[in-house]
């Protein structure tokens, strides 16, 4: 593939140069906004790999008989190089290109020269990594219950489990008031995140999620966050249990047989002191 190097001179009669020049380089109003090009096999390619860019809508002018012209050159006030060929008939065109040998991101400027105007693409961008894949997305931020504050006015209305307690298995119904109007609301289960379902809210803020609980969620404590898409956050816990029903609170039954046998022994205590004093006395006698 050549490199870039032409000029041209154009006469045109009763306009003056600087007139002439601002012809070039006004587009037409039906090519302002074309298709952006296309990079392939990939925007993301290894070291000196061989990739193309095409691209279409660099068709031949109306006023002109000459062939227009698409050219390439990086995206720098110092290009350093360019590079054209001559746009097919039905206005596509294609550069094939290699890729450079540091890794980094490149753009490239392209433009459709018409002859009696000119117009430009946006630009082109490639990803030169070691391998020629892109990199891995960053892992998310671990989950923190309470680490983000709930939205005021969000609250729990509803809910078929008893309290905040259900079972592994079981579906609840909760509502939920506060949200803005028509927010789609993703509702995540933690501490090990499990997606239950994602519901819009009506045009009072208020939606009503129906989700199950996995099957062989460990038992305890958990954390049900909410988060809208228009910034909403909300928390609450819920306890799971192998019944789905709260655990029993035995601290009174311990205490009734506590403070019954203190009463016995007391009375015991006392029933034996009464002994000796009538024994005494019947001694004296």
């Amino acid at each position: 593939m050549s490199r870039l190097s032409r000029s041209r001179v154009a006469v045109v009669t009763g306009l003056t140069l600087g007139a002439a020049s601002a012809t070039l380089l006004i587009a037409p109003a039906a090519l302002a906004a074309p298709a952006a090009p296309v990079v392939a096999p990939s925007s993301t390619v290894a070291p000196s790999t061989t990739f193309t860019i095409s691209g279409a809508g660099c068709t031949q002018a109306s006023d002109t008989s000459t062939k227009p012209v698409a050219s390439i050159s990086p995206d720098s006030d110092d290009a350093g190089w360019g590079d054209g060929v001559t746009a097919n008939a039905d206005g596509t065109w294609s550069f094939e290109l290699t890729s450079p040998t540091e890794l980094g991101t490149y753009s490239y400027r392209l433009t459709c020269d018409q002859y009696t105007s000119k117009f430009q693409y946006a630009n082109a961008t490639i990803t030169v990594t070691a391998d020629g894949k892109p990199a891995p997305a960053p892992a998310p931020a671990a989950f923190v219950p309470g680490a983000k504050a709930n939205t005021p006015g969000i609250a729990a209305t509803a809910s078929t489990a008893t309290s905040n307690v259900a079972a592994p298995g079981q579906e609840v119904t909760k509502t939920y008031k506060g949200f803005k109007a028509f927010e789609k609301v993703t509702l995540v289960l933690h501490s090990t995140p499990v997606v239950l379902g994602t519901y819009t809210a009506d045009a009072n803020g208020v939606i009503t999620a129906t989700f199950t609980l996995p099957a062989g969620t460990t038992l305890g404590t958990h954390t049900l966050a909410l988060d809208g898409d228009a910034g909403s956050h909300f928390e609450e816990t819920i306890t799971l249990t192998a019944d789905g029903k709260a655990l029993a609170y035995t601290g009174a039954s311990v205490a009734l047989p506590l403070v019954a046998g203190t009463v016995l022994v007391g009375a015991g205590a006392g029933a034996l002191v009464l002994s000796r004093r009538r024994t005494a006395g019947a001694t004296q006698a």
